[in-house]
């Protein structure tokens, strides 16, 4: 009887499944493509993100080739970012790039992934009690950084180029920030060539940040340290000359929406 259960139980479940499965895959049989794309676009307009992504993505393969699927894939890549759901939002973004490299709508996109990345290396917790996040995880801000460094070299006529340069400048700063924290755990461990390398990355990618111009002294005294009197003393000039400059505070733009 035990065994007859045991079999029973895995049919029943395995007749489940199968229901299931068959419910799910006839669940858009016979809608027409217009039909479906329509709804997912009502649904996308009425914030139902979850509904706009399914009936988007069932309408079938051979249509989404056709006239519907530039706008399919941009509405699903905003869909997934306003869900939060930012590395699906990512991923759809790079299927658009490689399906429609050419595309009018490419600054938009790299907005969007733009704005996923920066997402991706916010912290709520942090940004509520003002703590420094500098020291985190760069790897997405700097991906967020070379999406709307894109947007501004390539569409540089587009409506995202002032929202780019404000997250460009802010991102910039941030990065910069990052580098000084990593130049002072070397210094504290007297690792002058490791100080060398990364003050001079400083110099060449951020210049303009008050980051790295708090660097400079550790470049000089890594130099005086190593006994390379001539580099030293270039390095005290460089202090000097920027002794008064100022640096404009960017601050983090809000999370607009401006698509």
């Amino acid at each position: 009887m035990r065994k007859f259960s045991s079999i029973a139980s895995f049919i029943l479940a395995a007749c489940i499944i199968s229901g299931c499965s068959n419910s799910n895959k006839n669940e858009f049989e016979g809608i027409p493509s217009q039909e479906l794309y329509n709804k997912g676009q009502t649904f996308l307009q009425d914030g139902d993100y979850n509904n706009a992504i399914r009936y988007l993505e069932a309408v079938d393969v051979i249509s989404q080739q056709g006239a519907y699927g530039e706008q399919i894939q941009l509405s699903v890549i905003y869909a997934q970012y306003k869900l939060g759901e930012y590395y699906k939002a990512l991923d759809a973004a790079e299927r658009f790039a490689r399906t429609y490299p050419n595309s009018a709508s490419m600054d938009y996109v790299f907005y969007l992934a733009g704005l996923s990345n920066a997402r991706l290396g916010d912290n709520w917790f942090q940004d509520l009690f003002g703590v420094d996040d500098s020291k985190r995880a760069v790897e997405t801000s700097r991906n967020a950084f070379g999406n709307f460094q894109s947007i501004v070299q390539h569409y540089p006529h587009s409506q995202y180029v002032q929202d780019a340069q404000n997250w460009m400048a802010y991102l910039r700063n941030r990065l910069a920030k990052h580098e000084l924290n990593i130049v002072k755990y070397y210094m504290k461990r007297d690792a002058y060539v490791a100080v060398v390398n990364r003050v001079e990355d400083m110099l060449r990618y951020y210049p303009d940040t008050q980051a790295t111009q708090q660097a400079l002294p550790y470049l000089q005294k890594s130099f005086e340290a190593m006994g390379i009197t001539d580099s030293a003393q270039k390095a005290a000039t460089l202090i000097e000359q920027n002794k008064d400059k100022t640096f404009p505070d960017a601050t983090k733009p809000a999370y607009g929406e401006q698509f």
